[in-house]
């Protein structure tokens, strides 16, 4: 039995070392292989002047289909580079900006490269005016205090609150409704 044992734990340390090294070339070598993965690239909008706003959905992500190696692919699958919708000189109005793969941010990953774009292909923005005006702000009650039965007005402080945002949707507030007491 001590047999055994001196060969199980006997230079513990410089065991686990190896089998510790063996994992690391193992992993070196099968991420060295071709692969082909979906990745997503975060949407930032950049660039759009102070006095105008996104009104509408963005998309949060445009999605494509990379090959490389595997270390490449999972270096960029951590660090998902933004891809970058640059506003600079537009105007209120509707704007479309084709997604194209050499448009995705794929600098400083030399092999990898886009075999097609899933989706959207096409990022669809509505771009309004930004306007700012006072709304009132309300109070919203839940249940009833106990034990008194005469009625208690809740009371709001400051009476009303600056919004801004874009023109169609500031003109549908009438007023802002707080938080549950």
């Amino acid at each position: 039995m001590s047999f055994l044992r001196g060969l199980l734990f006997d230079n513990l340390g410089l065991k686990l070392a190896a089998l510790l090294l063996a994992l690391l070339v193992y992993l070196n070598v099968y991420l060295d292989r071709p692969a082909e993965v979906t990745v997503s690239f975060p949407v930032q909008v950049t660039d759009l002047a102070d006095s105008l706003s996104l009104s509408g959905p963005v998309p949060s992500t445009v999605q494509a289909q990379a090959r490389g190696t595997g270390k490449q692919l999972l270096r960029l699958r951590v660090t998902e580079p933004p891809f970058k919708v640059p506003l600079e000189g537009i105007g209120p109005g509707a704007v479309s900006r084709e997604v194209r793969a050499q448009d995705l941010p794929l600098a400083g990953y030399d092999g990898v490269e886009v075999s097609r774009i899933i989706g959207p292909e096409v990022i669809d923005l509505r771009i309004e005016r930004k306007v700012s005006r006072l709304v009132p702000a309300v109070a919203r009650v839940e249940g009833v205090a106990p034990g008194d039965t005469t009625a208690h007005v809740a009371t709001v402080e400051p009476e009303s609150v600056r919004v801004t945002g874009p023109r169609s949707a500031i003109a549908l507030l009438d007023t802002v409704v707080l938080q549950p007491v």
